[in-house]
């Protein structure tokens, strides 16, 4: 496991200067936390802070009301990178005109301007403190050298030192699109039911009758999820797609285009979603033929490779009575 830190955390609060350049025994971040990354970890003075990573997780579109709600972070992937409390406004400026800092920044071939930019001496009479980056290999996915390029890209996109006045708070780290992905697809995969089928002929029905058969339109439409956290988004979208029947008798015609969700009803049209049931449902449990009519949902991403399946099948059972109609002829006359 390898953590880095920013320029001015690594050689200015010491119980991080191993850190810096070496392997370290102290616990990650995400160690000291329970089950979510939002939480801080260590005591005061280089305090290790595992960020204050708050998920929002919005929902719109089919029959749901529209909604946000913050969640917790699970702890699968914790930040690669994040920021940490380090030294007040006072300290880090009494650090800035010390002269060991001078003779170590010498010895290092580093800049001493880098390591205390003007932002140290603008908030010297602040009440707050200053937060800087670390990113640790541990909480990283991926190879060492691929973890280096991160960090480097995090380092270029990303202050080495932030200030935060006393009683805000602290910068969040980005929490990585693979998280804010299996929240919304989580929520996804719970959030989509199937909307309520209607027949016509809905009571009873005859064999060789067309029986039509529509969804309820406010629900057949797409539904989205975006979970939104430490300046990334992901957004998983459900659209309504194919529709299955099953369990009718055999040689029933069944028809499930269902274009728009189905037509409903009415005289002298057409419909491309309906069955036709080849026999009466007598001696049925119930007098009724129990089948089961599914909706698949087509599932999509932005934001992040989507994860888990393409698609989502609900399913619901159905029942109808199906009589035979009969006809009788007139006695012929004499």
């Amino acid at each position: 496991m390898r953590r880095l830190t920013g320029r001015t955390a690594g050689l200015l609060i010491a119980p991080l200067l191993v850190a810096a350049f070496g392997t370290v025994a102290a616990a990650t971040p995400a160690s000291a936390c329970q089950n979510v990354v939002s939480c801080s970890a260590g005591n005061d003075g280089g305090t290790l802070h595992a960020g204050v990573s708050s998920i929002t997780v919005s929902v719109q579109g089919g029959s749901y009301p529209s909604h946000d709600a913050v969640v917790q972070v699970p702890n699968q992937v914790p930040p690669p990178c994040w920021y940490s409390k380090g030294r007040t406004g006072a300290q880090m400026y009494a650090d800035s005109t010390d002269p060991r800092f001078y003779q170590l920044a010498h010895n290092t071939g580093e800049n001493h301007a880098d390591w205390f930019p003007p932002i140290v001496a603008q908030h010297k009479d602040d009440d707050g403190n200053f937060y800087s980056w670390e990113c640790d290999s541990g909480n990283f996915d991926g190879s060492i050298q691929d973890f280096f390029k991160y960090v480097q890209q995090w380092s270029a996109q990303n202050p080495d030192l932030i200030w935060v006045p006393a009683g805000q708070a602290p910068p969040q780290p980005p929490v990585p699109p693979e998280i804010l992905m299996s929240i919304a697809r989580d929520a996804m995969d719970k959030l989509v039911r199937m909307p309520m089928v209607n027949f016509n002929p809905a009571a009873r029905s005859f064999v060789r009758l067309d029986t039509w058969m529509w969804f309820d339109p406010a629900a057949w439409q797409p539904i989205s999820v975006t979970a939104s956290g430490g300046g990334n988004s992901v957004k998983v979208t459900a659209t309504p797609g194919r529709v299955g029947v099953s369990g009718v008798p055999a040689g029933s015609t069944v028809l499930t285009g269902c274009a728009g969700g189905g037509r409903p009803y009415g005289a002298g049209g057409s419909t491309d979603c309906m069955i036709n049931f080849d026999r009466s449902s007598g001696g049925q449990p119930g007098q009724q033929w129990h089948f089961q009519v599914s909706l698949t949902w087509n599932v999509a991403a932005t934001g992040a490779a989507l994860q888990g399946p393409a698609t989502i099948t609900r399913t619901e059972n159905e029942a109808l009575t199906v009589l035979e109609a009969q006809a009788v002829a007139g006695a012929p006359r004499h």
